[in-house]
Parts: C-alpha cells; structure tokens; sequence
C-alpha cells in the first residue's frame, strides 16, 4: 500500500451536489472512507470486468451474488475499526465513522451487502456512486484517510482529503512497487485531523 498524504485545499468544505455538508458533522468524530474493489474486497470483480466489460461483470455479479467477495487488503483493518468502535460506550460509538464509496451502481450492490452480513462487518454508510467522480462524496465526508487502488481517484481526492493508494491487484501490476509496500511521499498536511 502506498500512503500518499493529501494536500488539502481549505478553502473548499462544501460541494452542494454533495450527500451532506462539511459542517454538519460532529467535532472529534474520526471518518475513514474505503473503496470497495481492490481495497475492502478482492480485485476479482475488477478482473471480471477488465476481461469482459461491463455486460460480463453484471452477469458474474448476478450469477455469484449470493457469494461472499474475497477478501482485499484492507478488510482486515475494517473488521478493526468495528472492534475498536465496539470497545466505546453506546454514548461515544459515533466517534468512529466508516463509509463505503465505490465506483460500483446498484446493480452490483447486492453481492457487496452479503459479503459484509457474512464477514460480520458493518459500514456506517455505502455510497454506490455508478462510475461518478468520488471527490464530491469525499468532500462532504471529509475522512481522516480515503483508501482506494485506483491512482485517478487518489489523484482527485488527495487535493481535498487525506487519500492512500492501496497498491493492489490488476489495476496496479505496472507498477514497480511490490504489492502491500508502504511508500509515504513526505508532504506537509494540515486540516482538522492534523497534529
């Protein structure tokens, strides 16, 4: 994984075509936003659809829909933050937020809600977004940290949010990095969940 610190514009904290703005969020409450293929879940439906589009892809999901998808690289964190948000009192369990923001329509959402029933794992909020830019959706939640495999969403986001390339699966066999490596490129970050 590689961890690439956003640089942050704060200047921008409210996109109006955005699910909710930035200031209506509780102060002191932490917000982890994942992508789900490549990053929550296996690449195996990235290879699906690589291999034979978009029509391919609906019809694996449709087929294996009742399937658990594999397990990505960060599904172990995930299962992580549940804990630790269980380990709060009921009164402080909102500290901890997490959100699902995949490029996925609704069509393939049905798999990822059984995938998370059978691995136990609750997400605060999915956002199925059918292909549109993440960066607004990203914007209004404003994470601590935004995980995703592709490099053109970390592009767009790490200018408005912190933002982490997990360097996984087909969409990152180019690269020269070795898969869940971790390579910080040293930039000063500074927004609300700065030190």
């Amino acid at each position: 994984m590689t961890v690439l610190p956003s640089e942050v514009n704060t200047s921008t904290k409210y996109i109006p075509s955005a699910s909710l703005p930035y200031l209506s969020w509780p102060e002191g409450q932490v917000r982890i936003a994942f992508d789900g293929d490549g990053v929550l879940f296996s690449d195996q439906a990235e290879r699906v659809f690589q291999k034979e589009g978009l029509e391919g892809f609906f019809e694996f999901e449709r087929k294996h829909g009742h399937i658990a998808l594999p397990k990505g690289p960060m599904q172990a964190f995930a299962l992580k933050l549940q804990k630790l948000r269980q380990s709060l009192r009921e009164n402080h369990k909102w500290r901890v937020r997490t959100f699902l923001v995949t490029a996925r329509n609704d069509a393939g959402n049905i798999r990822v809600f059984h995938t998370f029933k059978e691995w136990g794992l609750e997400i605060d909020e999915t956002h199925f977004l059918g292909g549109l830019d993440k960066t607004p959706f990203l914007q209004s939640i404003n994470p601590a940290i935004f995980f995703d495999d592709s490099r053109e969403h970390i592009d767009r986001a790490k200018i408005y949010v912190p933002s982490a390339q997990v360097i996984y699966g087909i969409k990152n066999l180019d690269t020269s990095i070795l898969t869940r490596s971790i390579s910080i490129e040293s930039k000063d970050v500074k927004n609300e969940h700065s030190t």
